[in-house]
């Protein structure tokens, strides 16, 4: 039975094309979005390169808005730079959330040399000593990333991140070691001594949250490297964007995708509709408050369920006020209510806005008057559905 069930699984249609390019690990070929902050490293490292010198960076931003993934870029690109220009440079990314200590991060950073070396028993400055050794030995240089450095210093404090910049000052030799710090705090360098804090001063580069335009690029590229074409709606897209655009966080942005491309695996369908990207939205971050929809005004409740209906029916991620206006008096005329008039809807909406139950966009596209897109983006619109006929069913 289950040799049966494991060959049905892999013949079966999906539609994914290589659904490892939506996973957080990997680092596309393009960073969408990020070219200008790329160049902006590649200047601040051409001294390295040209006349041997170190660097220390600092990058900061929010969850979701590309700091590891470009930092892992630069170094994939600064290393076969290097070589080209007869440097022998390395890079080396720590994550200092995994490697909680002192100790950790220097192994690793020994490691990378010698996996043999003995690292037991010694403290850190004897292995930050055998690191700048293999330097000098073989004419090496390293550019060393701190990735969530901030969180390593508020439980560290910073006297590894002082005795990374100040090894040449201690040991008397050439500065062989540059470093990339990255926080999600701005103010990280407050949490330094004075001396330390000095050496990221001039070179801090933050990085904005994405916006839904920019989302919407970035979730095209990787479509084309994940998924079958034509197999996610643009609709999709540009609900998922809007979604993510909240926070700016492309990360979220991806998520939704990857979860909205299973779910239509899971119903066998070949294209990933806004539907199942309010279902990936309400499954990975839950925001249904029942207790919300059961304090709306009586006519509020009919309006969203009109809304529901419209979207549910047209499959689309957004619906034009006027098409929810009229399926409005629909649901009125089933529930036996007087519809309300147009201002007063409007209100209503901008109410339901502010309340986060729905996103209210005006319309790209020309229309009269103050025509707006409206869309239900946390919670799928059946399930929305479901919950106000049972409100408007206990009114009764």
């Amino acid at each position: 039975m289950f040799e049966e069930i494991f060959e049905e699984e892999l013949a079966r249609e999906s539609v994914f094309r290589d659904v490892s390019k939506l996973l957080p690990d990997y680092v596309p070929k393009v960073l969408v979005h990020r070219e200008e902050e790329f160049r902006w490293l590649t200047r601040i490292f051409k001294p390295v390169i040209e006349n041997r010198t170190s660097q220390k960076v600092l990058i900061t931003g929010s969850v979701g808005v590309g700091k590891t993934a470009l930092a892992q870029k630069f170094g994939e690109k600064l290393v076969p730079a290097a070589k080209g220009r007869g440097m022998q440079l390395d890079y080396v990314h720590v994550n200092c959330r995994k490697q909680k200590t002192p100790y950790a991060v220097l192994v690793e950073l020994v490691q990378h040399y010698n996996p043999r070396w003995p690292c037991r028993g010694l403290g850190p400055e004897k292995l930050l000593r055998m690191v700048t050794d293999w330097l000098n030995k073989h004419d090496g240089y390293l550019t060393l990333t701190l990735d969530e450095v901030d969180f390593f210093v508020q439980l560290n404090g910073p006297n590894l991140i002082y005795s990374l910049t100040r090894a040449v000052e201690e040991f008397g030799e050439p500065n062989r070691i540059s470093i990339i710090a990255i926080s999600r705090d701005p103010n990280f360098p407050r949490l330094l001594d004075t001396a330390t804090q000095s050496t990221f001063m001039h070179n801090v580069l933050a990085l904005d949250k994405y916006t839904a335009p920019q989302l919407v690029d970035i979730l095209k590229y990787r479509i084309r490297e994940s998924f079958k074409a034509g197999a996610v709606d643009e609709d999709t897209v540009r609900l998922i964007a809007d979604i993510a655009a909240r926070w700016g966080d492309a990360r979220l942005a991806l998520e939704l995708l990857w979860r909205a491309g299973v779910l239509a695996d899971e119903e066998r369908v070949d294209v990933v509709l806004p539907e199942h990207a309010r279902r990936a939205k309400a499954e990975a971050y839950p925001e249904v408050r029942r207790e919300v929809l059961g304090e709306l005004q009586l006519h509020e409740q009919l309006l969203l369920l009109a809304l529901a209906r419209k979207l549910k029916a047209s499959k689309r991620a957004y619906a034009l006020t006027g098409e929810v206006e009229r399926t409005y008096r629909v649901v009125c005329e089933e529930y036996g209510e007087k519809p309300r008039g147009h201002t007063q809807l409007w209100e209503y909406i901008k109410r339901m806005e502010g309340l986060g139950i729905i996103d209210a966009q005006i319309s790209r596209r020309i229309h009269r008057g103050r025509t707006q897109r409206i869309s239900v983006p946390d919670v799928p619109v059946a399930m929305l559905e479901g919950e106000l006929e049972k409100l408007l069913k206990a009114r009764e």
